[in-house]
């Protein structure tokens, strides 16, 4: 039996002789071969090359999409548009819109602006990779400027998508597939955006912007999602009619970003249409679900997907890998891909009695094994130790076969499996305050200011205002926030509503001392452009009452220690989310030593790649795993404390 023939297999729900094993390593192999620190072992060699040696099945579901023989193939990808090898089609634009690129230097950052000049208007991108990226083997580079910056932005765009035609690229297709061979499954790439809307929240708007046009311009984007939807039709046809077995569909599912109600609403319906229709075409469609799934596990098992991939399970995430095997594999609505958590992998997160430990359980907790390829989610960090992956290989080839023994261990109970819903407790605020808080709830950022004018034109207090009727408020939307029974929007929208109360408010509290929770200075590491969860803590933390100050994004340590020498926070909070700018984390709390500041100034560190042991080997004061978490984090360091 072919390594292809077993990972087909085992999507479709059938069972093969072993247990697939495709480790995907496509950013530890950038990096590595960037920076010449491969093994020796794999110096010279190529990537699939490296697969082969070790015996595995190669991973091919998503393209390295800076892997291309002529630019135009990802020209456009400041609109998330295509025409990759991967693709099996083309994008043609109107002869009406004109392409024009200009790309530029500054340091060792490439900028390249695309801009689209039309009979409607000129509209444009800006998308840039310097060399930190480069180390830490990005496969894609990073908008800086995205496509809608105005509302008349998106008519433009809407005649734009109006007039592409998709056509097929077979050819190139079948060379790809053809060079994979029996070695793995060459997937398709259909689109990384779920349906027109994702397409929107991913590609044209910032992760925090999508959500107030979501509100505000909904007309706007409706009239730009029909237009991205004319040519999802045509990609439906184009590679449903194509040599691929397997057609990725949508990526980053997470139930902050994609979060439980939108994902039904706005996904959901397309992620049917397309896997009804493609497996019509005898086709299976898979999906990348890299995030937290923990609100979103039923509702991808009942999307009509076959095959979820890029699964990552605790203790990275919230749910373990038997929660998602019972509701997923055992019911037979779909095939979990991956499962081996990248913080396993790194010696920097995890121990090898850790990864053992956990390669014990899973083999136990997944029995029998059937809908199961063993793959890592989402993929091997640049500072993995790449022997990890090999052993790994050797317990697969041990243990893996099927139908594997459940042994001791002991499945999830009815119980245990039902969504945990809960609701806290609602104190009602004072009568005087409670239009007021009720704005702040409902996001009313237009009405709030006209009831805070009317409360103190009754001579009711400004400081009064504020904590009984707006940081009451927030509270309640962050401790839903933390429960799981509201999501960003919701954040975002009441945390807006704050901020147009202040400038009504902030007159009145200047005449006055204002209290202040605290002081939080914030700031994702050098090398790392990362913002959305550092957004969403400043977002929080304000909203209940700190002086956050944010210092953005690429911050070096220098930049740290002098803003902790400025500002004189009670705590520094750091983010990051590629693995290669982890150590920044380490060179800041080592330079605030050096400089005297350190015993002066609670550090704290959050980010997807890392745990309670790097914040704790680094020697910080504390891990958030999200902005919940890291607000709760916040309040506990600072119990007792007087701000400086």
């Amino acid at each position: 039996m072919t390594k292809k023939e077993r990972i087909l297999m085992a999507m479709r729900g059938e069972t093969p002789d072993i247990m697939p094993y495709t480790p995907r390593f496509d950013l530890w192999y950038n990096s590595n071969s960037y920076r010449g620190t491969l093994p020796k072992r794999h110096q010279g060699r190529s990537h699939d090359e490296i697969a082969r040696a070790e015996g595995w099945a190669l991973h091919k579901v998503v393209p390295e999409l800076l892997e291309v023989v002529d630019p135009w193939e990802n020209l456009t990808r400041g609109i998330g548009l295509y025409s990759l090898k991967e693709n099996g089609y083309k994008i043609n634009f109107s002869p009406n819109v004109h392409l024009e690129v200009k790309k530029t230097r500054r340091g060792d950052e490439e900028a390249t602006l695309v801009e689209y000049h039309t009979p409607k208007g000129v509209v444009s991108t800006k998308e840039v990779i310097n060399e930190e990226m480069r180390k830490a083997g990005v496969s894609i580079t990073w908008v800086q400027e995205h496509g809608i910056k105005r509302p008349e932005d998106y008519e433009i765009w809407a005649y734009i998508f109006e007039n592409i035609t998709v056509t097929p690229d077979y050819d190139r297709y079948r060379v790809w597939q053809n060079s994979i061979g029996d070695d793995g499954v060459a997937v398709m790439m259909g689109s990384f955006a779920a349906s027109p809307i994702n397409h929107i929240q991913r590609d044209f708007l910032d992760a925090t912007e999508f959500f107030f046009h979501y509100k505000d311009h909904a007309r706007e984007m409706r009239r730009l999602a029909e237009a991205i939807g004319l040519v999802y039709e045509q990609t439906l046809k184009v590679v449903g009619d194509s040599p691929a077995e397997v057609i990725l569909w949508g990526a980053n599912y997470d139930d902050m970003i994609t979060y439980p109600p939108y994902f039904q609403k706005e996904l959901s319906p397309w992620i049917r249409k397309a896997s009804d229709y493609l497996a019509a075409k005898g086709k299976l469609v898979i999906c990348h679900c890299d995030g937290e799934n923990q609100g979103l596990i039923d509702l991808i098992a009942d999307s009509g997907m076959h095959v979820a991939e890029a699964v990552c399970c605790a203790p990275m995430t919230k749910l373990p890998i038997e929660t998602y095997c019972e509701r997923w594999c055992k019911s037979g609505k779909l095939t979990i891909m991956g499962g081996l958590i990248q913080s396993m992998l790194s010696p920097a997160t995890s121990s090898l009695e850790d990864l053992n430990a956990y390669l014990d359980h899973f083999f136990k907790a997944v029995a029998p094994g059937n809908r199961i390829i063993l793959s890592v989610a989402d993929t091997t960090p640049p500072n993995a130790d790449f022997d990890r992956l090999a052993m790994i290989a050797e317990r697969v080839e041990r243990e893996g076969r099927l139908p594997l023994e459940a042994g001791a261990f002991r499945p999830l109970t009815e119980a245990q499996l039902k969504p945990v819903v809960g609701r806290m407790a609602q104190q009602v605020p004072d009568e005087t305050f409670q239009t007021v808080h009720a704005d702040v709830l409902a996001g009313n950022d237009a009405d709030i200011k006209v009831h805070i004018q009317t409360l103190l034109d009754q001579g009711v207090n400004a400081k009064e205002i504020l904590n009984r009727g707006m940081l009451s408020a927030m509270e309640v939307i962050s401790g839903r926030f933390r429960e799981g029974s509201v999501f960003i929007p919701e954040v975002l929208l009441s945390a807006r509503a704050m901020k147009e109360a202040l400038v009504v408010l902030e007159p009145y509290l200047a005449q006055e001392k204002k209290d202040v929770s605290g002081k939080i200075l914030l700031g994702t590491v050098r090398g790392d452009l990362h913002d959305i969860g550092k957004n969403m803590v400043a977002t929080m933390l304000r909203g209940v009452g700190f002086d956050v100050v944010d210092l953005g994004i690429n911050i070096t340590a220098d930049n740290f220690v002098a803003a902790v020498e400025q500002q004189r926070p009670d705590i520094l909070g750091m983010s990051a989310l590629l693995t290669t700018t982890m150590p920044e984390m380490k060179k800041t709390i080592d330079a605030l030593i050096a400089r005297g500041l350190r015993d002066h100034v609670k550090v704290v560190v959050g980010g997807a790649p890392l745990n309670e042991k790097f914040a704790r080997d680094i020697g910080a004061d504390g891990y958030g795993s999200d902005a919940g978490s890291g607000v709760d984090l916040v309040r506990q360091l600072l119990k007792g404390k007087i701000p400086h």
